[in-house]
C-alpha cells in the first residue's frame, strides 16, 4: 500500500526522467559498442553479438561498460529515492532532484557500493555463462538484488559509508528475506504490466520498483532517530 501511495505521486514525472536517462544512456552505450568491436551493419547486430558474447574483448568491454555506467547511473537512482521522500513529505517533485546526488558527501558511496554489487553480479553471471549454466547466473542475480535492496537508501537517508550499507543491507534483508523478495516481486510484476499493455508503458510502470525499495526501507528501518540499524550495532558489540 505504501509503495502504490509513492508510486501514483511520482510516475509521471519519473518516468518523464526515465525516459530522458534512458535515451542517453542507450545512445550511450550503442556508440561505445560501435567503437569498440566497429559494428556498421545494424542487420547483423544479433548475429555478431552472439559471435563475440565469449570472448575476452566482449569480456573486457563488459566489465568496463559496467564501472562506467553505473559510475553515471548510481547516483541518478539515489535522486529517484530523494523524490519517493519529497512524494511521502507531500513536497514539490521536479526532474532536477534525479541529479541531487552527483554532489554532496554521499556520492563516493553511492557509486563505489553500486559499483560493488555491479561487478559482483557481473562476474557471477558471466562465469556461469561461460559453462553454460545462466539459469544459475540469474538466480544469484535476485539474490543479490533482495539482500542489497537496502543498500542506497542506507547511503542516502541513514548516512551509511558504502562498506556499512552494503553491509547493514543484508543483516536487514536477512530477517525477512522472503517477505521483502516478494514485495519486489510485486514490483517487477507491476513494471511488466507497462510492458505487456504497451512497450512505452514500462517507462511509466518502471518507478514502482523504486518506489517499493524506499517503502521497504521505510517500513525495514524507518526515518526514526534512532532506528533497527542502532540494534544491529548493538547486537554486534
Amino acid at each position: 500500500e505504501d509503495c502504490f501511495e509513492i508510486f501514483k505521486k511520482i510516475f509521471l514525472i519519473a518516468g518523464l526522467g526515465y525516459l530522458l536517462v534512458g535515451i542517453v544512456f542507450g545512445l550511450l552505450y550503442f556508440f561505445l559498442l560501435m567503437a569498440v568491436f566497429g559494428i556498421s551493419n545494424i542487420s547483423n547486430w544479433v548475429v555478431e553479438m552472439q559471435n563475440i558474447q565469449t570472448g575476452t574483448t566482449y569480456i573486457i568491454f563488459t566489465f568496463l561498460l559496467t564501472i562506467i555506467l553505473t559510475a553515471l547511473y548510481a547516483p541518478i537512482n539515489a535522486g529517484f529515492l530523494k523524490l519517493c521522500l519529497l512524494a511521502k513529505k507531500n513536497q514539490e517533485l521536479n526532474l532536477g532532484v534525479l541529479f541531487d546526488y552527483y554532489k554532496g558527501k554521499h556520492v563516493k558511496d553511492i557509486i563505489i557500493g553500486s559499483i560493488i554489487i555491479s561487478l559482483t553480479t557481473v562476474v557471477f553471471n558471466t562465469l556461469f555463462q561461460m559453462i553454460n549454466f545462466s539459469i544459475f547466473g540469474f538466480l544469484v542475480q535476485i539474490v543479490i538484488t533482495v539482500f542489497t535492496v537496502l543498500f542506497l537508501p542506507l547511503v542516502i537517508f541513514a548516512n551509511q559509508n558504502y562498506s556499512d550499507a552494503l553491509k547493514n543491507s543484508v543483516s536487514l534483508v536477512a530477517k525477512n528475506p522472503f517477505y521483502i523478495a516478494l514485495a519486489l516481486l510485486i514490483a517487477f510484476i507491476g513494471i511488466f504490466v507497462g510492458l505487456i499493455a504497451i512497450c512505452l508503458g514500462v517507462i511509466f510502470t518502471a518507478p514502482v520498483y523504486l518506489a517499493m525499495n524506499f517503502s521497504i526501507y521505510d517500513n525495514v528501518v524507518g526515518f526514526e532517530e534512532r532506528s533497527v540499524i542502532d540494534e544491529i550495532g548493538q547486537i554486534e558489540e
